[in-house]
């Protein structure tokens, strides 16, 4: 359901070029009539990317891995029939997933798995996994729900402690994942960091079409802001497709006022900004079009 820094999952990778194109570069007609990204928006930008950016890491490198799913589809855990089962795969299937061979070791009891990483490369380049993760699988009326929990685990040279839940649930060929979580650390760049996020995403394994929605609270070097996702669809292009539709709002309080960043995904490459000021411009994002 996601790769690592997809267009589907790392939005705020999109809002960081709009720095690029709106401040960065030499100035147009097209910007006398657009509002340039000010100092504060710059900075929510951001902090929003390296927030979602280790969100992100954790649920390709950690979420998709643990569940149970085999490599070829990530996104689709397990239909199994039993709770049995679920737990086999939960301790056979991550090693096929990280490299050196044996540098994940997992051991099952009753339904809780515990993987112990060294030293792992994770799916898409992720590098330098330690730790332990603690994983219950409950199986209950075809819904998998499984509950990570960690302290102090590494990944990419950031440090997180929390917990994260994820339900899977199937209707015919669509998988829906409704994702929660809290968790605290240093980010990569070495940012203190405090996280609370409530994602859903479906994937349609037939007509490859993947849809999300949800909202993150982060605290980020002393910052607090938000991102909120609505209405977001993509389908069968691959992961550098471009959206058919959805919305990406970013907001962050400053002196008592709630500044916020619009994003909308107009189908195509087109997209359009919206500053706190309610100016807007449309911009093409770098993605492929078609089926």
């Amino acid at each position: 359901m996601t790769t690592t820094r997809t267009l589907a999952t790392s939005l705020s990778l999109l809002a960081l070029g709009l720095i690029a194109v709106a401040g960065c570069r030499a100035k147009t007609e097209e910007d006398d009539a657009a509002e340039e990204l000010g100092e504060t928006e710059a900075q929510v930008v951001l902090d929003d990317e390296e927030a979602d950016g280790l969100d992100q890491d954790l649920e390709v490198g950690l979420d998709e891995p643990l569940s149970g799913a085999a490599p070829a589809e990530p996104a689709a855990p397990p239909d199994a029939a039993t709770q049995e089962e679920v737990l086999e795969r939960a301790r056979t299937n991550p090693g096929l997933f990280f490299q050196p061979a044996g540098c994940i070791q997992t051991t099952v009891s009753g339904n809780v798995a515990t993987h112990v990483f060294t030293g792992c490369t994770g799916p898409h380049g992720l590098a330098s996994f330690n730790g332990t993760v603690t994983s219950t699988y409950v199986l209950e009326a075809g819904k998998l729900t499984i509950t990570h929990e960690a302290t102090d685990f590494s990944i990419n040279q950031a440090t997180v402690s929390g917990k994260r839940v994820v339900a899977y649930s199937r209707e015919g060929t669509k998988i829906t994942r409704v994702r929660t979580g809290s968790w605290s650390g240093t980010t990569g760049q070495g940012n203190p960091i405090t996280h609370e996020a409530n994602f859903t995403a479906t994937f349609d394994v037939a007509a490859k079409c993947i849809t999300r929605e949800g909202s993150a609270t982060t605290s980020i070097g002393g910052r607090a802001l938000s991102r909120t996702l609505t209405n977001y669809e993509r389908c069968g292009i691959g992961r550098l497709g471009c959206p058919n539709s959805g919305t990406l709002v970013l907001a962050r309080v400053k002196d008592g006022v709630e500044k916020k960043l619009t994003i909308e995904f107009l189908g195509g490459r087109t997209y359009r900004v919206t500053g706190p000021n309610g100016n807007s411009v449309e911009r093409q994002l770098a993605c492929r079009e078609g089926a």
